[in-house]
């Protein structure tokens, strides 16, 4: 009966996923770029961001060599309240603000060419 409550607040129980939230909040991003940010491992992060979006908070799209993660446009008001009502970290925020995937991410985006030799 309240399964899809618990689900909500277990994946609020975790102040990584809290603060993707709070990331998320300014802009969309991809794993490559949160990484940079948070204290975690890629696959740590891959997992919170599944987390989230399996419990609502989040969608998905793909582009090219990148997954973007963003806060659903159709929270309802109760977890709108919640995203919102997060603190503001003005270093994460300029930071997220100032991230581009394509500068991030050029490691994961261009593979090492094999060497040729005549």
């Amino acid at each position: 009966m309240y399964e899809d409550e618990a689900q909500i607040y277990r994946a609020l129980a975790d102040p990584t996923r809290l603060r993707i939230l709070a990331l998320l909040r300014v802009r969309e991003a991809c794993v490559c770029e949160l990484v940079g940010r948070l204290p975690v491992s890629q696959p740590a992060v891959s997992q919170h961001l599944r987390r989230l979006r399996q419990a609502g908070f989040l969608t998905e799209r793909r582009q090219k060599y990148w997954t973007y993660y963003a806060i659903r446009s159709d929270l309802p008001p109760m977890l709108k309240e919640i995203v919102a009502a997060l603190p503001h970290d003005a270093a994460d925020e300029a930071w997220i603000r100032e991230q581009t995937a394509d500068l991030v991410c050029t490691e994961v985006k261009v593979a090492p060419r094999a060497s040729t030799r005549s």
